[in-house]
């Protein structure tokens, strides 16, 4: 599964780089220009950038089974630490591109596009490292990781192709309108990755079955359906463009909403002895879309774009956060103490593979070696004369 969403990153990877190529070389009428100009050009550049990513985000997303093979076959530089960077450098590029090509709605700000750009990126980069590297041990996580990756490549192509114009001044969803590939990119991304959530729905909450977090009877199904309806209404999303029938995309993007907010809500609810973490990033989740409401419906300081985004990102960053703070080995919680748990299972595994040390010898307990000396001293004393007197036991004897 994980090398087939990498397969599609890589895709739109081809296409982004592609149009970019093609754009520098003959400017915005890129698309006007027979392939035997500009298309070659850049056909093998595009191509050579797509294996990259798709090589990067497998070995990236590799299980421990698939490094051990790697390494065999005598590649070598595949630490935890080198996968986690390759995994943040493609999420920097990811923000640095979507703001590429969207680069008028921020001019408005202080150092325009460049400067939101470099802190995005940053931000992303740096935050998916030390993701990547805190939970790359776990199968969950790292599919999930490109399950949403899925989603944004999937829209930054679309980006590079669409005719629509400033179609950040409407709404996301104007992305999946032009009946061209430009909407096939985004409409495929936001189905392929709405099956993927809704798919990993089982795996993405199977440790709440553990007995220390203390879920509640038909909670663990609740939480399954409430991931699942997310996915499908995201499917939804891209399989009825916004000006087809209009009533039924907003059906499917509410749902998505209101099904992450109950989700958020009642999460704490349904498992009693939830992560902190997760807890906190629930509550922090619904503050923020309520927040991007209000903003959005009441005073109308920022557009619909800018809300559905602000959606997207907690949908998916909840998600992540989930996988990674219930699947972490190391940071795994002690649902009823709080404490760490990895070094007591640590000393555990210890204690049955040392040799127990032998216990002390209690107090008045007798070794042989202070028997034999007892034994000695009575006899000594059995022999010595009851009086005091000091002759021998002969004399004791006539006496």
């Amino acid at each position: 599964m994980r090398h087939a969403y990498a397969a599609l990153i890589a895709a739109a990877a081809v296409i982004v780089v592609f149009r970019e190529i093609t754009r520098r070389l003959v400017g915005p009428d890129a698309a006007a220009v027979p392939w035997s100009d500009a298309g070659a050009l850049a056909a093998v550049p595009a191509l050579a950038a797509g294996a990259a990513v798709w090589a990067m985000l497998v070995v990236a997303s590799a299980s421990r089974a698939g490094i051990d093979a790697l390494e065999q076959l005598g590649l070598r530089g595949l630490s935890a630490a080198s996968r986690a960077r390759a995994n943040g450098a493609a999420w920097a590029v990811v923000g640095v591109m979507a703001v590429h090509f969207t680069a008028e709605a921020f001019e408005v700000l202080p150092g325009g596009h460049a400067a939101v750009a470099v802190v995005l990126g940053a931000a992303l980069g740096v935050g998916t490292f030390r993701l990547h590297r805190h939970a790359i041990e776990h199968d969950a996580y790292r599919t999930f990781n490109l399950v949403a990756m899925l989603l944004a490549a999937g829209c930054l192509a679309s980006m590079s192709l669409t005719p629509t114009g400033a179609w950040w001044t409407r709404n996301f969803s104007t992305l999946g309108t032009s009946d061209d590939m430009a909407a096939a990119c985004f409409n495929i991304g936001m189905l392929v990755a709405g099956a993927g959530m809704a798919a990993l729905s089982p795996a993405l909450t199977r440790p709440f079955a553990e007995t220390h977090f203390g879920a509640r009877r038909g909670g663990l199904t609740a939480m399954r359906a409430l991931i699942a309806v997310i996915g499908i209404a995201l499917m939804g999303v891209g399989l009825v463009p916004i000006d087809g029938a209009t009533e039924l995309h907003n059906v499917a993007a509410g749902a998505a909403a209101i099904a992450f907010g109950v989700l958020c809500l009642g999460a704490h609810l349904w498992v009693r002895r939830m992560p902190r973490a997760l807890v906190v990033a629930s509550y922090a989740a619904v503050a923020v879309e309520m927040i991007a409401a209000v903003l959005y419906d009441g005073l109308g300081l920022i557009n619909l774009t800018v809300f559905e985004v602000i959606a997207f990102t907690l949908v998916f960053a909840w998600l992540i956060t989930l996988a990674a703070v219930t699947h972490a080995h190391h940071d795994a919680q002690d649902a009823v103490t709080g404490r760490h748990i990895v070094g007591v299972l640590r000393t555990r595994s210890e204690r049955a593979t040392t040799t127990r040390p032998t216990r002390p010898t209690r107090i008045g307990a007798r070794s042989p070696r202070r028997s034999r000396r007892l034994a000695t001293f009575h006899e000594v004393r059995r022999a010595l004369p009851r009086g005091g007197a000091d002759e021998p036991p002969e004399a004791l004897a006539a006496v």
